[in-house]
């Protein structure tokens, strides 16, 4: 019998023990280096954030390194919220009718509910004397007893005691202003809203400079016609408005130029700004408002305090509160009274659009 083979085991080479080396140590870099490791980007800039973040926890004291992150979300309860005022207000409370015709105070300190308004129905006449001893011209003047009423505009708010005591900035001055503001819009939509209803229509404008030269002169004609007093407004709603802005020529010069950056044209009807409501188109003082409907635009007198055909009236009541002691609030309100009169309706002329 053969002995079984044993496989040959193969020699172990020892290698040689390679000793420890330090770990280089860390330099924070320079702003130049970090600057151009941002520029460079990538790995380099990537490599340098992590070799800080690691020296940054090697110089951390054992009390540090014990602590714990904490952050905004785990402590709310030390925020401070504050507020920043004063209140964003984003409503303008502006009046351009009733500041262009003026409000005038009612008779008898406004005692009466209604109060009567004379106008000139029929004139006197005075002609020629057909012959010596003859009848001369006479004409019974007729005056009418118009009669005037009055709106009253109102508006109220309830307030808690703890809104009033724990708001800051104080919630009650500037609902109260808020409240205010709001009867000024009212009083003035109410001017604007009665004005257009008593107009009468001159024309129709078709949106061009020629037609609107006609439309604009033919309302003036109608305003002055056997009456010799001339028109001194044109009220118009913030669409036409803008739409005078942008009329052109045919050289495409702007038709109302804007005087104050020094266009001042040539032929130019009158000025215009797109960053205020104050022109002179055709030489009529313009008011622009808001509280119009779409496409007005009246040519009319007003504010002379002679011949003018619409007038307003009103009486400021001002502030009521009273407070309810069983609910812990208070009730507040803002409310005035308000008129308006077409004197002279035939001189209150509209033009429509086609």
């Amino acid at each position: 019998m053969s002995e079984p083979t044993v496989p040959a085991v193969e020699a172990t080479i020892p290698t040689a023990p390679i000793p420890a080396k330090a770990k280089r140590e860390f330099k924070l870099p320079s702003a130049g280096e970090f600057m151009a490791a941002y520029h460079i980007g990538g790995d380099t800039f990537s490599n340098m954030n992590a070799a800080v973040a690691e020296f940054s926890a090697s110089q951390r004291t054992s009390l540090q390194a014990a602590a714990g992150d904490v952050l905004t979300s785990d402590t709310p309860g030390l925020l401070p919220v504050p507020v920043l005022g004063p209140l964003v207000q984003d409503l303008n409370f502006l009046r351009p009718v009733v500041e262009a015709v003026g409000a005038r105070a009612y008779p008898d300190n406004g005692r009466s509910k209604t109060f009567t308004r004379p106008t000139i129905t029929t004139h006197t006449s005075v002609a020629a004397q057909s012959t010596e001893l003859s009848a001369v011209s006479a004409t019974t003047m007729v005056i009418a007893a118009n009669s005037v009423t009055k709106s009253t505009l109102a508006g109220q708010v309830s307030l808690s005691a703890q809104d009033i005591s724990f708001t800051s900035p104080e919630a009650m001055s500037l609902i109260l202003n808020d409240l205010m503001g709001e009867y000024m819009i009212a009083s003035d939509n109410l001017a604007a809203d009665n004005l257009l209803t008593a107009a009468t229509s001159s024309g129709v404008w078709d949106g061009t400079v020629a037609d609107l030269l006609k439309s604009v002169y033919d309302a003036a004609n109608d305003v002055s016609a056997n009456r010799n007093w001339m028109p001194t407004h044109m009220f118009v709603s913030v669409d036409v408005w803008s739409q005078l802005g942008q009329l052109v020529d045919t050289t495409n010069r702007p038709i109302f130029p804007f005087i104050g950056a020094g266009l001042t044209g040539q032929n130019a009807l009158g000025a215009s700004n797109a960053g205020s409501w104050n022109g002179t188109p055709m030489g009529l003082q313009l008011v622009v408002d808001s509280n119009f409907a779409a496409k007005t635009m009246i040519i009319t007198r007003v504010g002379q305090g002679q011949g003018d055909a619409y007038e307003f009236y009103e009486s400021i009541q001002g502030l009521l509160s009273v407070d309810t002691p069983a609910t812990l609030g208070k009730t507040m309100s803002f409310h005035g009274y308000v008129s308006t009169f077409a004197a002279i309706s035939g001189m209150i002329r509209k033009i429509t659009q086609a």
